[in-house]
């Protein structure tokens, strides 16, 4: 069994170089995996989608705006929401449902999100 500590595994990565912000799988395995992300402020995740699966999120610190919207048949993205979070929240996103994370705030925004392995990879992580 491993045991990984959020706090230190995020204080020694780097930006992922797809998305931009700090993302670590810290535990799980193909189908239920645990990421911790940090968004800086002024950071965000650019829009995207996934195919298969839900993804469920908890903000442990900071705030910051999720968008969420979808595409039209003639490939038109339109938001529908934006949606504040704060410490203690907690969502889910359904497969196919455009969502774009921003930290608007002056603190880290940190979560925990739980999703399949393959939307962390090209496999089923589609960038608008």
């Amino acid at each position: 069994m491993d045991v990984n500590n959020i706090n230190t595994v995020l204080n020694l990565i780097d930006n992922d170089q797809n998305v931009g912000v700090k993302l670590a799988r810290l535990t799980g395995d193909k189908d239920t995996t645990i990421f911790a992300i940090e968004l800086a402020p002024s950071q965000f995740i650019p829009a995207h989608f996934h195919k298969v699966g839900i993804e469920t999120y908890f903000v442990l610190s900071g705030k910051g705006t999720i968008h969420l919207g979808h595409i039209t048949h003639r490939q038109l993205l339109i938001w529908e929401h934006k949606i504040n979070v704060i410490e203690g929240d907690c969502f889910s996103i359904e497969p196919n449902q455009v969502h774009k994370f921003e930290n608007n705030s002056t603190q880290k925004l940190r979560l925990i999100g739980i999703a399949p392995l393959t939307h962390s990879t090209d496999e089923d992580r589609f960038f608008i």
